[in-house]
């Protein structure tokens, strides 16, 4: 890698960006890797280049720039470049470039969540039906992913009422003292019951297989030929059964609305552009079967081509399924379909990469454009209507750009016990919970809220997190004031890590004062007048941010007061103990729980189940004293 700073005087931005052409213009004429960084040698730009000096050269010009563009050529103050021997290497290289440095002003993915699937462990004797988000090749059937954990969710629900799966996680099933609720509702077959085979429950579980697979053809003839056998053999419960399963299934398929692309997997892409903002959408396509559009959203402005290029290049590249092929918009031009298509062989070794073609895929491709379009819509309107508030912000914290991603900490304890830290995350002004985060404080002494915040810090800003799973926030708030804010700010120095721009937000301490906040540095709180909408948005979230602290707090203190629960129950060991304590809780849902739920996970004698019933009802009580400090509620963090 080489380096090439500016040397020549910069009085004028004209001379500038002639010392700059002249060194791009000394560079090898070979594909690569370019990097431009700022006066701090911060990388705000990394691109790639069929030939690197036409390429680099192209930016330090005075006229045919895009806006973003001449913003980020202004503060270039040096730029390295990296010689590769083809595109594709270059093409590869640039990927994990921007993943490792996050470059402001470059297309960056911005969808950091991992999409759910579902799984159906084919080695289990009785499968169920699970949510994972990050599926392992182990054998077990995967379905998906699904765009969003409601549609799956909805899904889950469709496939429990037509095919009557188990719902329960027992490791043996056969030991279940009786059947559960749900086979009385008629909900699940009851594997646990003696009668019930491990041949019929699979032939179930296959339907569902099929169903999945668009093969409803196969489900039909499967639940008729059953349920003519058990009509022959006089089995008329069974056969009525039958008969309802399928009938729910036929009217589910009249329902349902699915466009059929020819069998097998495909990634169907489109892209929308408008100010800056790119939103593209992806149909995902299973077995011929669109089970759901997937939206993917970037920021930087570039051509519909680059813009297109990165995003796949950072969806695939972060481990997302990739599918025997990829339906692409005409926006990408063959050299770079070519190259991106070899580079998802190295991930992938059955890949195609195309343009849609013939009536139907032009159908299908002009419906992820269309997904694409409706999206972008939605985003702008959501930006709009909070853009306001982020611009005050902007201005009253003297931020250097308009805050779209806003990290909150807490902390929580009573009187030192089960010390937690709780992280939450605003985007666009919506809550992202999927980047929430919780931290147990593990160093730092009991009440000692300055060497919490430390720790936590320090475990959040480490310098190896994926930038993929942490991204840098444009605004940290600690839940604080000036004494929180130098703990953070040691802790960055302490990292040797460059903070985020950061602020506190404490409570007046005149009862029904307004919000202060405080940044580094400053003595006096910052200016903002009562009811200010920036102001309420950063209530917000730290209100949000001591809720989501305060329920895992009391989370752990239920499995503390669990833990010392089973204490002293004979014929309660410590396998017991810990599947009692990982099936309940809390005190509230175990005084709820049947019988049959408590005994399924530990098999206790009479003797001892009426005993714990009793202690658990004494401790809900109040007859069994709590820990220290708990009638106070004191959950401690803020300022």
């Amino acid at each position: 890698m080489s380096s090439l700073p500016v040397t020549e005087s910069e009085a004028y931005p004209e001379d500038r960006l002639l010392n700059l052409r002249r060194e791009a213009q000394d560079l090898p004429s070979s594909p690569g890797v370019y990097l431009m960084a700022d006066k701090n040698k911060e990388i705000i730009y990394v691109g790639k280049a069929k030939v690197l000096p036409r390429r680099v050269s192209s930016y330090f010009q005075k006229t045919g720039l895009t806006p973003r563009i001449s913003l980020m050529v202004s503060l270039v103050d040096s730029f390295e470049y990296v010689v590769t021997a083809t595109e594709k290497e270059a093409l590869i290289l640039e990927s994990s470039l921007i993943k490792k440095h996050r470059p402001r002003f470059n297309v960056i993915f911005r969808d950091d969540k991992s999409y759910p699937s579902l799984r159906l462990n084919q080695k289990e004797d009785y499968p169920y039906l699970e949510i994972v988000h990050r599926p392992v090749k182990d054998g077990s059937v995967i379905f998906g992913p699904f765009p969003s954990v409601g549609s799956l969710r909805e899904t889950v629900r469709l496939v429990n009422r037509l095919f009557p799966l188990r719902k329960c996680r027992r490791p043996e099933v056969k030991k279940a003292v009786r059947p559960c609720l749900n086979y009385q509702l008629g909900r699940c077959a009851g594997p646990c019951r003696p009668e019930m085979t491990k041949e019929e429950y699979r032939s179930i579980a296959d339907e569902v297989r099929l169903f999945f697979k668009g093969q409803s053809k196969e489900i039909k003839d499967s639940l008729t030929g059953g349920m003519k056998e058990a009509a022959e053999r006089l089995d008329f419960e069974t056969a009525a059964k039958l008969r309802d399963r399928l009938r729910d299934l036929e009217k589910t398929l009249e329902r349902q609305v699915v466009a059929k692309a020819g069998g097998g997997d495909r990634d169907v892409w489109g892209l929308a552009e408008r100010g800056g903002l790119a939103q593209a959408a992806v149909l995902l396509i299973r077995d011929g079967i669109v089970i759901g559009c997937q939206p993917v959203w970037a920021e930087g402005q570039e051509t519909a081509g680059l813009v297109l290029l990165s995003l796949l290049t950072q969806f695939y590249g972060r481990g997302n399924f990739i599918p025997a092929e990829i339906w692409l918009p005409g926006s990408l031009s063959d050299e770079d379909r070519d190259n991106l298509a070899g580079w998802l062989k190295t991930l992938s070794s059955e890949v195609t990469v195309t343009k849609a073609r013939g009536g139907d895929g032009r159908k299908i491709q002009v419906m992820a454009e269309e997904n694409a379009q409706a999206a972008l819509e939605e985003r702008l309107e959501k930006i709009l209507s909070t853009r306001g508030v982020m611009v005050e912000l902007k201005a009253r914290l003297g931020l250097d750009i308009i805050p779209r991603r806003i990290e909150c900490f807490d902390l929580a304890h009573i009187q030192g016990q089960a010390p937690v830290a709780g992280l939450v995350v605003m985007e666009e002004g919506d809550f992202k919970k999927d980047a929430y985060r919780r931290f147990k404080i593990k160093t730092a002494k009991g009440g000692d809220d300055y060497g919490g915040l430390r720790e936590v810090i320090q475990r959040r800003f480490q310098p190896d997190k994926d930038p993929t799973k942490w991204a840098r926030p444009d605004l940290l708030l600690i839940d604080g004031g000036r004494g929180q804010l130098s703990a953070v700010t040691a802790a960055f120095e302490e990292l040797g890590v460059k903070p985020p721009p950061l602020a506190g937000i404490a409570k007046d301490r005149t009862e029904g004062g307004p919000d202060r906040i405080f940044l580094p540095g400053r003595k006096n709180p910052v200016d903002f007048k009562p009811g200010a909408a920036g102001l309420m948005i950063l209530a917000r979230l730290r209100d949000e941010a001591h809720r989501y602290c305060r329920s895992y707090h009391h989370l752990l203190r239920s499995k503390d007061m669990l833990q010392s629960l089973f204490d002293g129950l004979k014929n309660l060991g410590p396998v017991r103990k810990k599947a009692l304590i990982a099936r309940f809780v809390s005190l509230e849902e175990l005084a709820q729980a049947p019988d049959a739920d408590i005994l399924a996970v530990a098999p206790l004698t009479p003797p001892v189940l009426n005993e714990l019933r009793k202690r658990v009802a004494n401790l809900l009580a109040g007859t069994i004293p709590r820990a220290p400090g708990d009638a106070e509620q004191n959950e401690e963090g803020g300022d």
